[in-house]
């Protein structure tokens, strides 16, 4: 069948329309002979007519025209699957990288806390937490640092101070941390706060059972040099 059999058709269809249409109009005045046959011939045609198949052609016409105007389509997911795919090499990729940088700053935060540690050693308080101070710019995240740290802080007899550093690892790094916890004991002492004293004692021992040696020696030495 031609593209244009059902155009043909549906034009037919609507030229009968017409006509009967014409013919309905005259009512009932008086018809030729020419002009009956004509009424016949055309209520026939009306009569075979298979509407239904005239308007299921142009349908059918019409889905095959846009069948063709229609762009082909991805298949379903192509897209998602490449854009998942790209995400996830940008994620790895920004992974990577981050782990690059965080080695960078453990490896200058261990610098300085090195050269903390000599200056330490060497009796030099304020130029250990110096270095501390710069190591903790570089990592946060270190409780050796802050603890460290806050040894210097106790020799310097700047308690309060010392504390804090204390306070910062057992809230935000490691509740269990016994160096924190004696530390912040030690701090207590000096400033003669016996109940939080007993208090950083009782939860070093209570988070490090396996420690209870050094935790009594270490509280015998605080008594000792105070």
């Amino acid at each position: 069948m031609s593209q244009e059999a059902p155009l043909d058709d549906f034009t037919d269809f609507e030229n009968t329309l017409q006509q009967i249409e014409a013919i309905l109009k005259e009512g009932g005045d008086a018809l030729t002979e020419e002009q009956t046959q004509t009424k016949v011939k055309t209520l026939e045609d009306f009569e075979k007519l298979d509407v239904n198949n005239v308007s299921l052609k142009v349908r059918e016409d019409r889905t095959l025209i846009n069948k063709r105007d229609t762009p082909e389509k991805p298949p379903p997911g192509h897209g998602a699957t490449t854009d998942q795919a790209s995400f996830m090499r940008e994620v790895e990729r920004d992974a990577n990288d981050r782990a690059q940088a965080r080695a960078k700053r453990e490896n200058e935060a261990e610098q300085q806390r090195s050269q903390g540690n000599e200056a330490f050693r060497k009796g030099n308080y304020e130029k250990a937490i110096l270095h501390y101070n710069k190591a903790v710019e570089r990592v946060k995240d270190s409780a050796i640092t802050y603890n460290n740290r806050a040894l210097c802080y106790i020799r310097l007899r700047n308690y309060k101070r010392a504390l804090v550093d204390c306070q910062y690892v057992l809230d935000k790094l490691q509740e269990t941390n016994l160096r924190a916890w004696l530390y912040r004991a030690n701090a207590y002492k000096r400033l003669n706060d016996s109940e939080l004293f007993e208090q950083s004692v009782a939860k070093a021992r209570e988070h490090n059972p396996q420690q209870l040696a050094y935790i009594d020696k270490y509280i015998a030495q605080i008594d000792t040099e105070n």
